[in-house]
């Protein structure tokens, strides 16, 4: 395992790995940041690097590097950590359905 910041980078198998935020408990799911591959180009020429993240609202990124996944959670992490606590959002209400004469 090796570590950048706060991240802690988990190999899972040859050419993949999990992030995580190393200040949360191994154990708490809450510490999974992303999960990465290394792909290759469809010619084989050049690596890219494929990040499903499970923290934050970023889905599938694409790099081409394993450094730059690295810093794109490093920013999530210090966003997060800059914004303090947000204000829940309202949950939208809409009246109870009628029940339809059949």
């Amino acid at each position: 395992m090796d570590t950048y910041h706060q991240l802690a980078v988990v190999p899972l198998s040859e050419g993949a790995w999990r992030i995580c935020d190393s200040t949360v408990a191994a154990s708490d799911a809450a510490s999974v940041i992303a999960y990465v591959e290394q792909l290759t180009t469809d010619d084989r020429s050049e690596l890219c690097f494929e990040a499903v993240w499970v923290h934050g609202t970023r889905g599938i990124t694409r790099h081409t590097s394993i450094q730059s996944v690295l810093l794109m959670a490093t920013d999530l992490l210090s966003g997060l950590a800059s914004a303090g606590p947000a204000k829940p959002k309202p949950i939208a209400h809409f009246p109870p359905r009628t029940a339809l004469a059949g």
